[in-house]
């Protein structure tokens, strides 16, 4: 079976509703809340009887790519894979929900859960997770669709897996989505993947072009005149030349009259010309992607473009949890990344401390700021004002004073431990 043939078998879930697509009233009760506001008209469009909304672009070819190409398949995983590796935390005023939900997501492996997720979302545009009342289930991509009514809010989702009556379908709240590239008041995200196709073709061509020229000039290559006007060679004086060429090891010259013209052909250079033009190529993927190629010689150049991008995608999955999945956790709950860079979160604390020390904030003002509830802070302590906070008037000053009148004026210690 070819690979953009291939389709993933899926296993129906036990309670899931099977059969027919069922009606639906336009009346019908369902919306995300009250004061739903009501948007244009969609056009349905129907496949084989269903209502549900056709998928933008092809998610086999996405797939064929992400899996054939090793360079896409890399740009596609970095940044899902940094975004997901440094840990979360559940915000919650209540312990015992936060070590229940923590509990859970320890148990089914969230952070291995949520870098398949956004890996789908990135390949197909979005990505589906399936809430069991006890567990999270990465679904595929390729064959959900969504169902929605006149007013854009959905209704179901559909499993297409044979026949309209084999079809999965679940109910609003039992999947959990990620659209990535979201546009327009399209049903799908849109795929990283659709509009780097035409670079993948023209990559490849070249590659291939380029391992014919390297195949046919790998070696030298010669153009080789014989004899002369007043005596040509004949056909086995020609072959015995030519064998001689042939068996020529490396380091290995040979001699000859001047009856014979030896001129080396220059073929390799269209061969280095073509990898000039697969370095731009290449250049523009990584681009398109959200990775630029300097990420491999030189990560800090690369950081403006990478690291935003990766806290992009962190809230993206932190919106659509809090939105979707938390809400059936507890109440006032919610799901948050820890900080990607040290570096950073170092000077927020310290910033933090600078503030509370010099009265510019509260910690109540303070905790709102980093995501908690301000009713859960703490008064800071006199002793705590008076601390080193690396920017504090004179501080260092007055502390690198006691210390040596501490030690008598006597030398401080080298990096070695040795007095100097």
């Amino acid at each position: 079976m070819a690979l953009r043939d291939y389709v993933p078998f899926l296993r129906r879930r036990k309670f899931a509703t099977v059969g027919s697509d069922p009606p639906f009233k336009k009346d019908d009760p369902r919306s995300f809340g009250e004061g739903v506001i009501k948007r244009i008209r969609l056009s349905k469009q129907f496949r084989g009887g269903s209502q549900y909304e056709t998928q933008i672009g092809d998610p086999r070819t996405y797939m064929n790519v992400y899996l054939s190409d090793p360079i896409v398949r890399t740009l596609i995983d970095l940044p899902c894979l940094y975004a997901s590796k440094d840990g979360w935390d559940i915000v919650t005023e209540s312990d015992d929900t936060r070590d229940k939900v923590t509990e859970l997501f320890n148990n089914i492996n969230i952070d291995m859960l949520i870098y398949g997720w956004l890996r789908n979302a990135r390949i197909f545009g979005t990505g589906y997770l399936e809430w069991t009342d006890d567990n999270l289930v990465l679904r595929s991509s390729q064959n959900m669709f969504v169902q929605r009514n006149e007013n854009g809010q959905i209704m179901y989702y559909y499993q297409k897996v044979g026949s309209p009556k084999e079809d999965i379908r679940f109910e609003e709240n039992e999947i959990i989505e990620l659209k990535n590239n979201t546009f327009d008041d399209y049903a799908y995200g849109l795929s990283d993947i659709h509009p780097i196709l035409y670079l993948v073709d023209l990559k490849d061509y070249a590659e291939r072009d380029v391992g014919a020229a390297l195949n046919k000039y790998a070696t030298s290559r010669f153009d080789i005149s014989c004899g002369l006007p007043d005596m040509p060679y004949g056909p086995d004086k020609i072959n015995e030349i030519v064998d001689a060429f042939n068996s020529l090891e490396p380091g290995e010259d040979i001699i000859h009259g001047n009856d014979i013209e030896v001129k080396e052909m220059q073929g390799t250079q269209r061969a280095f010309e073509y990898g000039k033009y697969i370095d731009d190529i290449l250049k523009k993927i990584h681009m398109a992607l959200k990775v630029p190629i300097s990420m491999w010689d030189n990560p800090n150049q690369a950081r403006p473009i990478f690291e935003p991008y990766v806290a992009y995608l962190q809230s993206a999955v932190e919106a659509s949890l809090n939105s979707q999945l938390m809400p059936q956790l507890g109440d006032d709950v919610q799901f948050k990344f820890r900080q990607i860079n040290v570096e950073d979160a170092f000077t927020k604390a310290k910033t933090d401390m600078i503030y509370l020390a010099e009265g510019v904030l509260s910690p109540g003002e303070v905790r709102t700021e980093r995501g908690l509830n301000p009713e859960g802070a703490v008064v800071i302590q006199d002793t705590a004002k008076e601390a080193n906070i690396s920017g504090g008037k004179n501080q260092d000053k007055k502390e690198e004073t006691k210390r040596t009148e501490n030690r008598g004026n006597k030398p401080s210690a080298n990096a070695t431990g040795a007095r100097t």
